[in-house]
């Protein structure tokens, strides 16, 4: 079937809202610089992997932009170019395969990596049943009829089905909807992690440094992503920190030290029956 032009979609017709779950505020603070795209940008706290995107699914939108507080936009008319694209040729979910195109990410490559997706939250709504993800028997599905081979490079990957919380939900979402993957490369050999997003056309919008988790602990990963962030904004880190941000910053550690008791708390209640997921 022939791809249609994404200069027939007009956003303003559309909710479109970006979600990021955070665990850093300065790191999402850096994300948003990134951002000049006119939609607004939510910051999710506290959430577990897989709820983070039963939570986004709850908004009165038309589509979702998930984007990770470690990745930045540096051509935001490709990531709009994208969106129109995906909404056109009714794309219900986009990103990066978690296996076999790059050697950060050995896993499934049916699944696409949560630092960056573009969602249909209507239709993904229509069909949303968290008790059929639950039960899903991914072991006896043929992954080989999946799997987005034209963007294979000879990395490594496994057809696993359970090795991060949110595999379950991405692995329904992409055998039972229409998925565009996301072909990338590796930012340079100085970096070493930093991974280069390309859009439909294949050609580079975003990057995603990864190990989010680090920031603020480890001097690599903490000069990795601010280069990065200044790569793409021009500015220097030193200046959109303050008194406010690092106040920010101490709760964000207090409440991430401490989420397990949510955790725990939320297992108690949807085995009571009371909530629907984690």
């Amino acid at each position: 079937m022939e791809k249609r032009s994404d200069v027939t979609v007009n956003l303003s017709e559309y909710k479109i809202l970006i979600f990021t779950r955070s665990m850093n505020s300065k790191l999402f603070k850096m994300c948003s610089d990134a951002i000049t795209v006119p939609f607004k940008h939510i910051k999710v706290k506290y959430s577990s992997p897989l709820g983070y995107f039963y939570d986004l699914l709850k908004y009165d939108i038309d589509y979702a932009i998930n984007i990770d507080e470690d990745a930045f936009v540096f051509d935001n008319q490709r990531l709009e170019s994208l969106l129109k694209y995906c909404i056109a040729n009714n794309y219900v979910n986009c990103g990066f395969p978690d296996g076999g195109v790059l050697s950060i990410r050995k896993q499934n490559p049916i699944v696409t990596n949560p630092f960056f997706n573009i969602f249909d939250v209507k239709k993904i709504k229509e069909r949303l049943n968290y008790k059929a993800i639950e039960n899903f028997d991914f072991k006896r599905f043929d992954y080989e009829k999946y799997a987005p081979k034209h963007l294979f490079t000879g990395s490594d990957y496994e057809y696993s089905y359970n090795p991060d919380p949110y595999y379950p939900f991405f692995l329904w979402l992409n055998m039972n909807f229409k998925c565009l993957y996301l072909s990338a490369a590796t930012y340079d050999k100085n970096d070493g992690y930093t991974t280069i997003l390309n859009d439909h056309q294949g050609q580079p919008f975003l990057y995603h440094t990864w190990f989010s988790r680090f920031y603020e602990q480890n001097t690599i990963h903490n000069k990795r992503i601010n280069n990065i962030y200044s790569l793409c904004t021009g500015k220097k880190i030193d200046n959109i920190h303050n008194t406010f941000d690092k106040f920010n910053s101490k709760i964000d550690v207090f409440g991430a030290k401490y989420s397990f008791i949510r955790l725990m708390i939320r297992k108690q209640l949807k085995r009571l029956r009371f909530i629907k997921y984690i």
